[in-house]
């Protein structure tokens, strides 16, 4: 029997998931545990819809895949999760423990924003609409069970050590961690109504099979994977609840009394839920940083510029701390290459040492790369110049305007460093071209590249080249390099006669306005601390 035959076996009439859809719904109401309404994904046409619905599965299975590599960081340095409360943690242990759970709390709400987005399912007929009332339970109770599978083992190790407790809800910024994280975690992982719907939901799932049919979703690419880590995940929870479920609500009764009268659902905030729905979906092609901006920026930026970038919702490094998650290494077109290296004498120098003796820096990338030279000197979808090599889930990439700047935030600096060195490091960056994303952040592999990781390599030390001393910080045991810390390196060293980069730009997204406004080199500055969550900009 296939395991598709074995899900179908012993079917019950469609009719009698009514009885758990209505005790479903009947929760959603609960002030407690109900998320804000957002309603715009359902007024998507089916095939938006189903496709929608597709990403967000690929992004829930991405979600799941780093949350259980933090939960074996997590086994790896269980020692000082277990050091006793009265023994003051020493600044590495902080460091490690806050990077950890800024990991956690991100993947959290990443597949809080999922499991809130197809929420009202429950409002959309199975009759009327089975694939959406099929694919919005899918990806809700999915969410859940990977929520409380997850959120419930931290919590087992975390509840009850007051010295850890302090550490993990005061506001750190600098980690994207709004004050109260982790009691907003508590309020979610460990209610009693949330964990009724972890019931209510399996109970439904095994009659909705013959929807799940109707449908079409069973065969779905990562739908048997989901089903699959449903049920491995509504296990976990179960026994977490069965063995310490007493001990769990009992230690959070106190916070929870508190926390919920302050906010219903975790661990979004309130002002940003009620925009979930437009930043996915009516802002879907629609960034904050409008065409004209970008390309009135184009004019003050140059060949070998680093830029950090960050769409809301859209975050290309989950997992990651802090407001910019994103950062790119712009080469401007062919002509605009040409025009700032090819007459310096220092490059000319360089490249006549070069095998064939090229004569320019334009002809060495044609020559040494010529499958990748004639990508970057064709357009892009819509017909733009590729100007940018960034890396992104595709892998490391030529991309044009419309990807690389048309986005909610855009911070733009400059190395401090000749052209002759600007040179070696776009070589560098042809030179990784076409590699796969790095969706592990190992910064040790060649192989596979994260966005930072590409820009940090390029413009790495060498014996024949100055480049760009970046350190790399440790973010739950391992060392990387969030995109974040560009701009604090620039914060740090700003004034200072030995700075590394330079301000260009910055255009500042307004999402109450729905556009973006040039900012200063303060405001720049500052931009690093802001809760990652946080995407209110008055």
């Amino acid at each position: 029997m296939s395991s598709r035959d074995a899900f179908l076996a012993g079917v019950p009439h469609p009719m009698s998931a009514a009885p758990l859809l209505l005790a479903w719904l009947t929760l959603a109401s609960t002030p407690a545990a109900a998320p804000p309404p957002v309603h715009d994904v359902f007024a998507l046409d089916e095939a938006a819809f189903v496709a929608q619905a597709q990403t967000d599965l690929a992004l829930l299975e991405r979600h799941v895949r780093g949350l259980r590599g933090l939960q074996e960081a997590v086994k790896q340095s269980r020692a000082v999760y277990q050091q006793k409360q009265s023994v003051p943690y020493t600044p590495d242990q902080k460091q490690l423990l806050l990077s950890t759970w800024a990991a956690f709390f991100d993947y959290f709400v990443s597949v809080e924003v999922i499991r809130q987005r197809y929420w009202d399912f429950v409002k959309v007929p199975a009759h009327a609409h089975p694939k959406k009332h099929a694919w919005g339970f899918l990806l809700t109770h999915g969410a859940l069970t990977t929520e409380l599978a997850h959120g419930l083992t931290y919590a087992e190790l975390t509840l009850g050590k007051k010295q850890l407790e302090v550490l993990l809800d005061e506001p750190a910024p600098e980690y994207g961690l709004p004050a109260r994280a982790f009691a907003r975690f508590k309020d979610k992982a460990i209610h009693v109504s949330t964990s009724t719907q972890l019931l209510t939901g399996d109970g439904y799932k095994e009659q909705l099979r013959p929807l799940l049919v109707k449908a079409g979703a069973l065969d779905a690419p990562r739908v048997p994977w989901l089903l699959q880590e449903m049920k491995h995940n509504s296990k976990v929870a179960k026994g977490l609840l069965t063995r310490r479920g007493a001990t769990l609500f009992a230690k959070a009764t106190v916070d929870l009394t508190a926390d919920t009268a302050q906010r219903a659902f975790f661990p979004v905030q309130r002002a940003v839920a009620e925009w979930m729905g437009d930043t996915r979906v009516r802002r879907v092609g629609q960034p904050l940083i409008s065409r004209e901006q970008a390309l009135s920026l184009l004019e003050k930026m140059e060949p070998g510029d680093i830029v950090v970038a960050r769409q809301n919702w859209y975050l290309s490094n989950i997992g990651l701390p802090g407001f910019w998650p994103h950062a790119e290494l712009f080469i401007g077109t062919p002509a605009q290459l040409g025009a700032y290296f090819d007459d310096d004498s220092d490059v000319k120098a360089w490249v006549a040492t070069l095998p064939g003796a090229p004569g320019s820096l334009t002809r060495h990338l044609a020559r040494a790369f010529p499958a990748k030279w004639a990508e970057y000197t064709g357009k892009d979808a819509h017909g733009d110049p590729l100007r940018i090599i960034e890396s992104i889930s595709e892998g490391v990439s030529f991309t044009g305007l419309e990807h690389g700047m048309r986005v909610d935030y855009l911070g733009v600096m400059r190395p401090r460093l000749s052209r002759l060195e600007k040179a070696r490091a776009i070589v560098r960056a042809f030179t990784f071209q076409g590699r796969p994303y790095d969706f592990d952040f190992d910064f040790f592999s060649d192989q596979t590249l994260v966005c930072t990781e590409l820009v940090w390599k390029s413009y790495a030390p060498t014996g024949d080249m100055t480049g760009l001393r970046i350190p790399l910080v440790s973010v739950a045991g391992r060392r990387t390099l969030p995109a974040n810390e560009l701009v604090r390196l620039f914060d740090k060293e700003y004034g200072r006669e030995d700075r590394q980069l330079d301000f260009v730009a910055f255009l500042d997204g307004r999402e109450a306005e729905g556009n973006a406004r040039e900012a200063d080199a303060t405001a720049f500055r500052y931009s690093y601390r802001r809760a990652k969550w946080d995407i209110a900009q008055e």
